[in-house]
């Protein structure tokens, strides 16, 4: 059923942008804390260094480890010696020079050297700057590291929670399906059930018109309005039941095979020449020839009926119908339905393939309770077509798209 399918991927979307919502903040919290932390050890190494505290910053120092800092002097005529620390990854003294240049013209008295990796900390001295730098490769390595664990940890998190919520969804929403089944069952039971005494009292009613016909005029009127009543109430129940069978059929896929769009639109045209000539209403129609589409002929008869009988009924007095199947791709035909009549409102275009949509007095007035175009863009969503309305040349032009069969299969 197509609520229940809406339900579930709304139930699963309002569900997974949570899940995004919250994984996000703490994927961004993990994050910012880790590398916060980080950065805090490493001015403080930094401060430590520059203030020269005694004792060890992070390590023992030794010929085989890398220490991630080092002081260095640099006097007043820009001569720099290293101070301490030791760092086993700078060559030579002109490379020493040459960061050292940039922790001293560098506008603030902290900053980091992106390029080497380093982050400086510059203050004053009485023969120029001493100048304390650390290490920051473990800090830019370990953040690096620390982002993709994170990105894969909260990616499989989140694929997780989708199939979950794909499972949920289906138990969620069962009560809710099992009611709309119970629901749509009471329906065609108990249209089936009311057909029954509503024939009987419309077979009796017009027993009764005939043989009280002449005895009085209110008389007459009652019995006219009783027997009008039952046909508008017949006429209901006949629609429930079309729509209850028409979502078994929709449901049913099993039926669907090649079959001639050209001759079942021509069919339901023969089968309704009549109608129009007793509505006093023109029938023309122009229909192409061996358009071939796969699906399920007694849907597409359906589907064409419901076209033709709401062309019947709305069409202008003598207007003119003009019924026209042609192709317009290799890959795909139009069915066209065009009567002479009011325009269908743009804003109403969508509006009139609601269920029981009654939009207007002029379409209220007409027997029918809104079924037939539901129903028939039921059909037209199994057949995978599209279906609209248009006003063209002033006439309400309904409109079904089809897939033509592939010639090859």
């Amino acid at each position: 059923m197509k609520e229940i399918s809406r339900l579930r991927i709304k139930f699963m979307l309002y569900n997974m942008v949570i899940v995004t919502v919250v994984i996000g903040a703490a994927f961004f919290a993990a994050v910012f804390l880790v590398k916060n932390r980080i950065m805090e050890e490493s001015n403080s190494l930094l401060s430590r260094a520059a203030a020269e505290e005694t004792g060890t910053l992070i390590f023992e120092v030794s010929p085989h480890v890398r220490v991630p800092y080092f002081t260095v002097l640099v006097d007043r005529d820009g001569v720099v010696f290293l101070n301490e620390g030791a760092y086993n990854s700078f060559p030579d003294q002109d490379f020493l020079e040459r960061i050292v240049g940039m922790g001293v013209s560098g506008a603030k008295d902290t900053g980091d050297l992106e390029e080497y990796h380093l982050r400086y900390l510059r203050i004053s001295h009485p023969f120029g700057y001493k100048i304390a730098f650390v290490d920051t490769s473990y800090e830019d390595s370990i953040g690096g590291s620390l982002l993709r664990t994170v990105i894969l940890i909260c990616g499989v998190i989140w694929l997780c929670f989708l199939v979950l919520s794909y499972f949920f969804s289906k138990w969620a929403v069962r009560p809710v399906e099992e009611s709309i089944r119970m629901q749509k069952q009471f329906v065609a039971d108990a249209s089936h059930e009311l057909k029954t005494p509503l024939t009987v009292i419309m077979a009796n009613t017009e027993l009764l018109e005939e043989r009280c016909a002449g005895i009085g005029t209110d008389v007459d009127k009652w019995l006219h309005n009783v027997h009008q009543e039952s046909v508008g109430m017949r006429s209901l129940v006949e629609d429930l039941l079309l729509l209850a069978k028409s979502e078994v059929l929709l449901q049913n896929r099993s039926k669907k095979g090649k079959c001639s769009l050209s001759d079942l639109v021509m069919e339901g045209i023969l089968t309704f020449e009549p109608v129009f000539y007793q509505n006093e209403k023109n029938l023309d129609y122009e229909i192409a020839e061996d358009i071939v589409i796969k699906g399920d002929p007694e849907q597409i008869r359906q589907l064409v009926k419901i076209f033709l009988d709401n062309a019947v009924k709305y069409s202008a007095p003598r207007g003119k119908v003009l019924v026209t199947l042609e192709r317009i791709s290799k890959r795909k035909a139009r069915l066209w339905v065009k009567s002479e009549g009011e325009a269908i409102p743009r804003e109403k275009r969508k509006a009139v393939f609601r269920r029981f949509y009654r939009g207007d007095a002029a379409r209220s007035s007409q027997s029918g309770y809104g079924l037939g175009l539901a129903i028939a863009q039921g059909i037209a969503g199994n057949h995978r077509a599209g279906i609209g309305v248009e006003y063209l040349d002033g006439m309400n032009c309904f409109y079904v798209e089809f897939k033509l069969v592939n010639e090859k299969s």
